[in-house]
């Protein structure tokens, strides 16, 4: 029920009774009648997710009406506060929906890539090494998606980077993203920025989604460091994913629905929050120097609604090493906020 309709229910009981009732009635018959208007979009398997009609409070809608519409997936206000806040925060800006081409943009975000002596990546509460990812990583030990348990959706909110290339020997290149597999599977549901370094401080930022092992798809957002981002990644069945990217601090979204690579089925065995150096023409990248960043409200969450965090005890911690020096580490500021620091 919308404040509006609040306003005309009246004082007496059995108006509100009845104005809530046929508030009810209303949004059930909308779930049931409405699904979220899907546009193809220039890179086949990827359609764009319109906004639903003017009007439509997400706060107030269940959670069967967020579905119909394809609003992303609210935690839980009572068990996970600090992280709904992040969520009810993005749901009540009055966003502007960003429409346009996708770029094919030959970068590859794909599965951690593990170094070092602890590579069995069935361990939880542990530190592995890797040579394309920094972050946190949620685990369970499935091994084929599952309805109840596989890994449901993952959010996080953070300012994107300014980044250098303290080499100047052509470019560096970092991404901030949360994703849905890539620890303990072959493909990789994600969506996030990239901030790419040449000499100095001219820095190249652009919005992507990506479900590997097809490479990543540049998207009209307009983003800049300094910007405060929003990402929701989530999944309705082993072959169907939404990615939802919002920068806060310019009032603009975007959605999209992707279909799993021909061959390729989601898991659900791990939830990602990552700093990466990406693959960028078949070669794996430098990382551009990012200082340090915050992830914040991150948390992910299974089918049966239960609810994990980068300080769970399922999570493990993943630092980069490239050429025997270890350049990006997390730090857990509280149990779902992530300080990443460039070394």
């Amino acid at each position: 029920m919308t404040k509006i309709q609040q306003n005309h229910c009246g004082k007496w009981p059995l108006a509100r009774t009845i104005c809530g009732l046929a508030s009810s009635i209303a949004i059930a018959a909308s779930s049931q009648a409405y699904a979220a208007d899907m546009v193809p979009t220039n890179v086949a398997g990827i359609s764009a997710v319109q906004a639903p009609p003017a009007g439509f409070d997400p706060l107030q809608a269940n959670d069967a009406t967020l579905a119909a519409y394809a609003i992303p997936p609210r935690p839980d206000e009572l068990k996970h506060p600090a992280e709904y806040s992040k969520w009810k925060r993005a749901m009540s800006l009055k966003t502007t929906r960003i429409f346009g081409d996708l770029k094919q943009t030959g970068r590859y975000h794909g599965p951690a890539t593990l170094t070092g002596v602890n590579r069995d990546q069935s361990q939880r509460n542990t530190t592995y090494n890797s040579g394309n990812w920094s972050g946190f990583v949620n685990l369970n030990s499935l091994k084929s998606y599952n309805s109840k348990t596989s890994f449901y959706y993952i959010i996080s909110d953070f300012v994107i980077p300014q980044v250098t290339n303290p080499t100047c020997s052509g470019w560096d290149y970092a991404a901030e993203w949360v994703g849905i597999d890539g620890f303990n599977s072959g493909d990789v549901l994600q969506a996030g920025i990239g901030t790419d370094a040449a000499c100095g401080y001219s820095q190249a930022t652009n919005a992507w989604i990506e479900w590997f092992p097809y490479g990543e798809s540049g998207t009209p957002l307009s983003v800049a460091a300094g910007d405060d981002m929003f990402v929701e990644v989530w999944d309705t069945s082993s072959t169907v994913g939404y990615a939802y990217l919002e920068n806060i601090s310019t009032g603009q979204s975007e959605e999209y629905q992707l279909t799993a690579p021909n061959g390729t089925k989601l898991v659900g065995n791990s939830a990602d929050w990552i700093v990466e150096a990406p693959t960028v023409g078949g070669s794996q990248a430098v990382l551009a120097d990012y200082g340090y960043d915050i992830f914040w409200g991150a948390s992910a969450y299974n089918f049966n609604g239960n609810g994990y965090l980068p300080g769970s005890s399922t999570s493990a911690q993943v630092n980069m090493v490239q050429n025997g020096n270890t350049v990006s580490i997390p730090y857990l500021l509280n149990s779902s906020a992530i300080e990443f620091i460039y070394q």
